[in-house]
């Protein structure tokens, strides 16, 4: 896969990453699923993005009538085969638990092309001990966004140990992208951010 053959991304997590991570991708033109458990959480989270494009109208990054575009790109789903349905890049910005990112790196495996890109957005946890769960641990490595996400420009990309090369590749042209300066680490280590 390469960077043209992604044109559909879903984001697992409405929270303060997953909300900014939605928006950044939302804002380079992206239909983005974003996936939440709980209709509540994915209110919550619209109403930070609202609140970031209110901000990027104050500054002059956008207009104000870039709102609405911006919006109706973002869908919101509790329904897992309804946000991953044809998705090229999943990327999961969800609590920092291993049992946790272990159940829905299943969930989300069984659902996907076999081709989609599957990322974490951890910054200590090992891809590699995620990885171990999934059927394909080749397409899975980390995107690691600092926080605030959509403005901090840096994201560390990290392979696990099976990790193939060209989805190394492709995650760092998409993240470059979407306007982010992407790092690739050479291999994973605590707390990341290691060459």
């Amino acid at each position: 896969m390469s960077l043209e053959d992604i044109k559909k991304i879903t984001n697992i997590g409405a929270g303060t990453m997953g909300h900014a991570i939605t928006l950044q991708f939302a804002l380079k033109g992206y239909p983005v699923n974003l996936l939440d458990m709980t209709e509540e959480a994915l209110k919550n989270g619209l109403e930070k993005i609202e609140s970031d494009l209110r901000t990027y109208v104050k500054a002059g990054i956008i207009t104000k009538n870039e709102i609405p575009a911006i919006m109706a790109r973002i869908s919101i789903t509790t329904d897992y085969p309804d946000a991953l349905t044809g998705a090229d890049f999943v990327i999961e910005s969800v609590v920092e638990s291993m049992d946790v990112k272990k159940m829905i790196w299943q969930k989300i495996e069984n659902l996907v092309k076999p081709q989609t890109i599957l990322a974490t957005n951890t910054s200590g946890l090992s891809p590699t001990e995620i990885a171990q769960y999934l059927n394909k641990p080749e397409r899975f490595l980390v995107a690691h966004f600092y926080n605030p996400a959509h403005l901090m420009p840096l994201v560390e990309v990290v392979p696990a140990q099976k990790t193939d090369p060209n989805v190394v590749q492709t995650t760092i042209d998409l993240m470059n992208h979407i306007g982010k300066h992407a790092v690739a680490l050479k291999k994973e280590a605590p707390g990341l951010c290691r060459e």
